[in-house]
């Protein structure tokens, strides 16, 4: 099944989607990108994604890649793949994948803590696909910088046969049938690390005990509400480090990780972290039962707005 070609539209236009897209053309997959803006302006007069190696390097390949304003609904497409955040997840994107055949999948990519009935509701569970990219990847000047992640924590599908494919196209990606847990146990922690990032890029050095601290708190707070709401911790490793141990080992985790300048420098803290925070604190706040729930996080929130 994984060596049939594919057609493929990826909605995001950003680092992630491109990255998949360069993959999925060199294993001999039909890709369609849908972007906007400059990003899509770039791509069609590119002819495709250019990439290198890392910021430095000087030589640049092309990978090219149709890039078009919005989804055709009447192709037949086999997957259409969300790179793109919660937030910009609105009413008309919804309309558009509903005008498509029932027939095709969707796979979400994306950071959320929200109940996926949501998307299973509007969209028909049985076509709907969840997942999350283990990746890094960057612009630089308009040319994609990227590395799957291929150790520890790697991509994840909902899909048996998504994953193999994606796999035979060189993401490593492992299968995973509970979602709704392991994205939940995701948002909680990344809020937390992604925010001691953004407070350490501002800085311009390591996050204060009392930053790490609280961000580690929270953290503990949003894996004590993934239980409640009666999903699991996973991976398991996450519960040992996030919910087992003290808060001053998770703090003190937080405090010397901002402390590596490749950590602190990521360009993506400052350009788009703040924004993904404050969507996946609103995800949680807007899951919570009671205000109790979420003390810590809405502190974490009023450092956003």
């Amino acid at each position: 099944m994984s060596t049939q070609k594919k057609k493929i539209a990826i909605i995001g236009a950003g680092p992630v989607g491109c990255a998949f897209a360069v993959h999925l053309v060199k294993a001999g997959h039909d890709v369609t990108i849908v972007g906007r803006g400059q990003r899509l302006a770039t791509l069609q007069t590119n002819g495709g994604v250019l990439t290198k190696k890392s910021e430095k390097a000087t030589e640049i390949s092309k990978t090219p890649v149709v890039a078009v304003a919005s989804l055709d609904t009447a192709q037949p497409w086999d997957l259409i793949l969300l790179t793109i955040t919660e937030r910009t997840f609105d009413e008309k994107l919804l309309a558009t994948l509903k005008a498509c055949p029932k027939s095709i999948e969707i796979l979400f990519m994306f950071n959320t803590f929200a109940s996926l009935d949501k998307y299973f509701d509007a969209l028909g569970k049985e076509r709907c696909i969840m997942g999350f990219p283990a990746i890094m990847a960057f612009l630089f000047d308009g040319v994609l910088v990227h590395q799957f992640v291929n150790f520890a924590q790697i991509t994840i599908v909902s899909s048996v046969e998504w994953r193999s494919i994606f796999s035979s196209a060189g993401i490593k990606c492992v299968h995973e049938p509970d979602m709704q847990s392991w994205l939940r146990t995701h948002a909680a922690f990344v809020v937390g690390f992604m925010s001691s990032t953004i407070a350490a890029a501002k800085r311009k050095s390591g996050v204060t005990w009392e930053e790490a601290k609280l961000n580690a708190a929270v953290v503990k707070e949003g894996m004590a509400l993934v239980q409640k709401l009666g999903n699991h911790i996973i991976p398991r490793y996450v519960y040992f480090l996030a919910v087992a141990a003290p808060t001053f080992v998770l703090a003190g985790i937080f405090w010397l990780v901002t402390k590596v300048p490749r950590i602190r420098d990521n360009p993506q803290a400052l350009l788009h972290w703040q924004s993904e925070v404050l969507g996946l604190v609103e995800s949680i706040i807007a899951a919570a039962p009671s205000e109790d729930d979420v003390r810590l996080i809405r502190q974490l929130q009023a450092k956003y707005t």
